[in-house]
């Protein structure tokens, strides 16, 4: 792939270094741009909304979940944003110290463990999460309204065509 005037000075580093090995440049271009951009992302939320709350990207993502799906087994929120259980219970325990969720035994099966927001929980995530969107809005703004539907739909193909983990937590509401 002959480089771009529009590539980054990464990009540029990167295909330099990568010139006459055997790979698909356009994949690399595609997978490295996601993978800087979602970082990106995440360093600016965290930096711009997060820290304010004392809440990292993960423990964020994992309040939202749970106030989607809540009340929602602890292996069901590890799927969702695809790491260990046992990072997720490390995130839960930070998270009931700071008194936003709690954890109880699932009723139809001991084993399980359902997590649910606190009312200090929900407060937070509906306070934080539309200053959060604000911060996806002033990011997706970069790009018109075409791109934004266009990179929308891009995205959700790749995450359909990568088996997405579905989250079908138990109805207790």
């Amino acid at each position: 792939m002959p480089i771009q005037e529009d590539f980054s000075p990464t990009e540029i580093a990167i295909m330099r270094r990568v010139s006459g090995l055997p790979i698909d440049e356009l994949a690399l271009a595609v997978a490295s741009n996601l993978w800087r951009a979602s970082q990106l992302f995440k360093q600016k939320l965290e930096r711009e909304v997060l820290r304010e709350q004392n809440l990292s990207f993960s423990s964020f993502s994992t309040l939202f979940i749970v106030w989607i799906w809540g009340p929602i087994e602890t292996r069901e929120i590890a799927k969702s944003q695809a790491v260990s259980k046992a990072t997720i219970t490390s995130l839960l325990i930070t998270l009931e110290k700071q008194g936003l969720v709690k954890r109880k035994p699932s009723k139809t099966d001991k084993r399980l463990v359902l997590v649910e927001l606190t009312s200090a929980g929900r407060t937070m995530i509906e306070w934080v999460f539309p200053k959060f969107n604000q911060g996806e809005a002033d990011m997706a703004g970069l790009l018109s309204e075409t791109e934004q539907l266009e990179l929308a739909r891009l995205l959700r193909k790749l995450v359909i065509g990568m088996n997405e983990p579905v989250l079908e937590p138990e109805v207790t509401k």
